[in-house]
């Protein structure tokens, strides 16, 4: 029954998990090209109590619209095209829960705009080529969706606004939980309750572009000294200068953030570590493009690390027992341990002085890291066991990471992904935890599922976030739970999809709530050899034991690392007789056999039923063609030459 239950689980959720561990595929969501000059300042839900458009036209139908308002800035005269609204789910994927437009040649339910109260697309029109208008300075719209019955408030939305240059695509809001980007105030409107209609303004002038950011200098960056006065960073208030992500449970941006030149949030940031505040001279903390960036030497000697600037590379190294962490300038890779790890925002030089991301320093530390906002003043806390070593964690500090939302199913809704989830405290209602490799790396983006065991096919579902954390609410009644996550992974054309059982494996009450971790052990597979050698005169007895194949890598395995050459003797798996635990790859087999007391025989080698014989065979694992294991497998057959079969 368990088993046939994952099995439909699972084959429901194929198509939504495909890819979502593949490189770039959070991204590909806002991949567009923008349009220089273009961009989409606040995007908001406000309410759903109006009735304005039809499904084709400005004709209301009886269906209460989804109202939503936009704040959009044009530095020069641009055509829009066309604007499409679309459900999507957190991390801007469509969920087949609706599509508006403006004009399209595909169908799609009307997206009426107006702007100061005056209709700007009268009606759906299917022709490309007629646009919605031309358009300047800093502009705000009402957008209006025909409700289909799926604009509600579990709901997330994407909007995607084409030019004749590209398409600028924002980030995912959800009602009540306004998108807003970096620099600009919040929506006018307070999201959730009918905005008062704008009053007729002239067309804006349009704004100044910003100054550029100073690229810095060549010459080797001054090292921040530590200094033991304490006195604590001043600048502008502000807080946090990302967009806010939708639905975080974490602390998001209190107040409106006012950039400095080249695009930096200076506030008052306080950084604390075990509760004494880090007194930084020279450069002081500043917050850009949502990370946190801090004076290198001062964050790097107070979390215990001996200190070295290579100036002729502009890297900063902190090494201490067992993890050495290296920073270069304006990379966006740093290395843990020689391991790559991807920023969002890379260390670089500013006034002077060399400033590296604190989230990701601190936790790939060893330590927790929590934000808190209020009144003007951002505080940053470190903590020691809060938090678990995420050596290779690719977060690079966002302050509000923000959670990640799933969609429901059959029961409760689920609100995935807390930044820095206190993993050792239940909390009634909630399942949380964190899904991250064998060596602590954390899992984006993986489905984990609490599976109702009271009732069939009732699973609620959550996503890990950019630290590979989740959290899920789950319904309010009398059941108790089982954990699952998938972790789903795209690779040489393939989709590789790998099941995980939480530790501790065990149901819970729902109503007292549960952490739940999950470990991927790795991207493995394993190989079944059949043998065709039969007994001669004068030849030894035939053991596949004795039999070893050689496999040699091509090009980069799942993982992403070059990998190693890999020689084992035949023995039991999983279903049959072969090796494994063979990280997921591309390979080239050879096989020998060694019986005990003879020289060794060299073996032909193909694919199982597939193509010539020969001294190698190329490969690729597959799902298996039976049920006899689950895991992703590559069949292999050896034999004698023929020469030597045919002399013997």
């Amino acid at each position: 029954m368990s088993n046939m239950h994952k099995s439909i689980k699972f084959a429901v959720l194929s198509s939504v998990l495909a890819g979502s561990l593949a490189a770039g595929s959070i991204a590909a969501a806002f991949g567009e090209t923008e349009p220089e000059g273009v961009s989409i300042r606040s995007f908001s839900l406000l309410d759903t109590a109006s009735d304005v458009v039809g499904a084709a036209d400005f004709t209301p139908e009886g269906n209460k619209d989804g109202h939503f308002k936009l704040e959009l800035q044009l530095k020069q005269k641009t055509v829009i095209k066309s604007v499409v609204l679309r459900s999507t789910d957190s991390y801007g994927k469509d969920n087949s829960q609706g599509v508006w437009r403006t004009n399209r040649v595909t169908t799609g339910w009307l997206l009426g705009i107006k702007q100061d109260q005056n209709v700007v697309n009268p009606g759906f029109t299917k022709d490309l080529n007629t646009p919605v208008g031309e358009f300047q300075g800093n502009l705000t719209f009402d957008l209006y969706a025909s409700n289909n019955g799926t604009i509600k408030e579990t709901q997330y939305y994407v909007l995607e606004i084409e030019t004749p240059q590209g398409t600028i695509v924002s980030k995912p809001i959800k009602y009540k939980s306004p998108w807003t980007a970096e620099g600009s105030t919040e929506p006018s409107g307070t999201a959730g309750t009918p905005s008062p209609a704008p009053s007729p303004t002239p067309t804006p002038s349009p704004t100044p572009s910003p100054t550029p950011e100073p690229t810095p200098s060549p010459q080797p960056a001054q090292e921040p000294q530590p200094s033991p006065s304490p006195s604590p960073s001043n600048g502008s208030n502000g807080s946090s200068g990302s967009g806010t992500n939708t639905g975080s449970n974490g602390p998001v941006a209190t107040t409106d953030p006012k950039p400095a030149p080249g695009g930096n949030t200076q506030s008052n940031i306080h950084v604390l570590f075990k509760g004494n505040e880090i007194a930084f001279s020279g450069g002081k903390p500043i917050i850009k493009n949502g990370t946190t960036l801090v004076p290198f030497r001062k964050i790097f000697e107070t979390l215990g690390f001996t200190v070295k600037w290579v100036g002729a590379k502009q890297q900063a190294i902190g090494t201490k027992e067992g993890l050495t962490i290296e920073l270069t300038i304006n990379s966006n890779t740093a290395k843990v341990n020689g391991q790559n790890v991807a920023l969002d925002t890379p260390a670089q030089i500013v006034n002077g002085n060399t400033l590296i991301p604190l989230r990701f320093l601190a936790e790939n530390s060893g330590y927790g890291v929590s934000f808190s906002s209020s009144g003007g003043i951002t505080t940053i806390k470190i903590e020691e066991g809060s938090g678990t070593a995420n050596p290779g964690s690719s977060n690079s500090g966002n302050s509000n990471s923000g959670n990640s939302n799933a969609g429901n199913s059959n029961s409760g809704n689920s609100n995935s992904g807390t930044t820095n989830p206190a993993n050792d405290i239940a909390e009634p209602y909630v399942v949380k935890g964190y899904v991250r490799t064998k060596d602590g790396k954390p899992v984006p983006g993986a489905e984990v599922f609490a599976d109702n065991t009271q009732y069939y096919d009732s699973n609620t579902i959550g996503v890990t976030d950019a630290n590979g954390f989740y959290r899920i609410e789950l319904p309010r009644e009398g059941a108790t739970y089982n954990m699952t996550a998938d972790v789903t992974a795209t690779f040489n054309g393939q989709t590789f999809t790998f099941h995980l059982e939480s530790n501790p494996n065990k149901a819970f009450s729902g109503k007292d709530g549960a952490v739940r971790n999950f470990t991927m052990k790795g991207l493995t597979g394993q190989i079944f050899v059949y043998s065709w050698v039969t007994w001669e005169l004068g030849r030894p007895d035939f053991k596949i034991e004795d039999l070893e194949l050689t496999l040699t890598p091509i090009g980069k395995l799942m993982d992403g690392s070059d990998g190693e050459t890999i020689v084992k003797k035949i023995g039991p798996v999983d279903g049959g007789l072969g090796i494994g635990d063979i990280p997921l790859g591309k390979y080239k087999a050879t096989a020998r056999w060694l019986p005990e007391g003879h020289d060794p025989y060299e073996m032909e080698i193909r694919l199982n039923f597939v193509g010539t014989w020969g001294e190698s065979a190329e490969f690729e694992f597959n799902k298996p063609r039976t049920t006899v294991t689950s895991n992703y497998l590559a069949e292999l057959e050896v034999r004698l030459p023929e020469t030597e079969e045919s002399s013997s």
